[in-house]
């Protein structure tokens, strides 16, 4: 295996007894050696017979190299390209946790994720094939081994001289601007997965998710843009509403309003370049937002025995006033405790927010 000379060391909170340690890239790397190496690739084997859909056999691996593609809060991605016999290649991530709250979190994720792509029939989380805990003597360091999705860039809204842009992050570290109001088929698709993954009758959404984070990531092509999600950090109801199976159907649509309504406030927030000042995105995306919930609302209606979702949840929506709307809002926002930053970027923007809605709403 070789890989970047990235000359990287950072300070986790990994080790067992709480004690600071540093983990270096060389360590990082080693361990991702001996993951990739357990029980005679086992887990890499996994991934190339899905990929190449034919057993593949260890001395069939004739070459691993190893990137180390960015640094998160809680993972560090590295990128593996595998060369096998018979010059077939292919790449996978393998997601690595060093720090205590990534290390709570990789093995849920990686039951979460291979959870929902066994539940729902269109993949838009990338395929997992194993996860794996390695012992150091810097602590543990924890890996899930995922389908690379290929082609796909990290993207996150820009502002230079008053011009509002998204900026798409090339592989080679040049940056692909678009005007914001060219990029609104991308929101209109994130809202259209994160509604697709939503559960009409036990509630659950993904959540947290955000855009500064990266958990979003999309590929342009002439004609169309495709999307994709690479990460599930959490899967439940955004609010108990009862126990029941006969009651739960009465909170059908007032949950899915709940999750419509944050879902339309989560999609204006980024981080201008990803990490820097808490940023709005403007009210056009309201609409984008709109449409690709109504769409997936469209899709689901061939899946539930519940009508025509998209007319049922429209007219649900007309009997709220852009007051009761904003009152809901309210809530919401006491509820999901967003960042402070947010808190106020949102509540200063709230009413016309909700007003947009009701607007919107009124004319389709």
């Amino acid at each position: 295996m070789s890989g970047k000379n990235i000359g990287f060391s950072t300070n986790m909170s990994s080790h067992p007894a709480s004690l600071k340690t540093i983990v270096t890239i060389g360590d990082y790397f080693s361990a991702a050696h001996h993951f990739l190496l357990k029980n005679d690739f086992s887990i890499l084997k996994s991934g190339l017979e899905a990929v190449f859909n034919t057993p593949v056999q260890a001395n069939q691996i004739t070459k691993i190299v190893v990137f180390l593609e960015k640094h998160g809060s809680l993972y560090h991605p590295l990128k593996i390209q595998v060369v096998a016999s018979e010059k077939r290649t292919c790449s996978f991530v393998l997601n690595g946790a060093v720090s205590r709250s990534g290390l709570s979190l990789i093995e849920n994720e990686y039951d979460l994720i291979s959870k929902m792509n066994q539940a729902y029939s269109k993949h838009y989380l990338p395929q997992v094939f194993g996860v794996d805990f390695i012992e150091t003597d810097k602590g543990r360091i924890g890996f899930f081994l995922g389908e690379w999705f290929e082609g796909y860039k990290e993207f996150h809204v820009t502002e230079d001289q008053d011009r509002r842009q998204i900026v798409i992050w090339e592989s080679d570290g040049s940056c692909h601007y678009v005007f914001e109001t060219n990029a609104l088929e991308i929101y209109q698709e994130i809202s259209r997965i994160l509604t697709y993954y939503y559960d009409l009758e036990t509630f659950e959404q993904i959540s947290p998710w955000h855009h500064a984070a990266g958990d979003f990531i999309v590929k342009q092509e002439k004609q169309s843009v495709h999307v994709r999600l690479i990460t599930v950090r959490g899967y439940s109801p955004l609010k108990e509403f009862c126990t029941g199976e006969e009651d739960k159907k009465v909170y059908i649509l007032p949950s899915l309003l709940l999750f419509f309504l944050n879902l339309t406030l989560r999609m204006r927030l980024d981080r201008l370049n990803g990490t820097g000042k808490t940023y709005m995105l403007g009210n056009r995306v309201i609409k984008a937002t709109i449409k690709g919930f109504l769409k997936a609302l469209d899709e689901k209606s061939t899946i539930y025995d519940f009508g025509d979702l998209r007319s049922v949840f429209t007219e649900f929506f007309r009997q709220f006033s852009p007051g009761q709307i904003t009152k809901m809002m309210e809530n919401i926002l006491e509820s999901t405790h967003p960042e402070s930053s947010e808190i106020n970027l949102l509540e200063k923007n709230l009413e016309s927010h909700c007003k947009i809605l009701h607007l919107i709403f009124k004319n389709i």
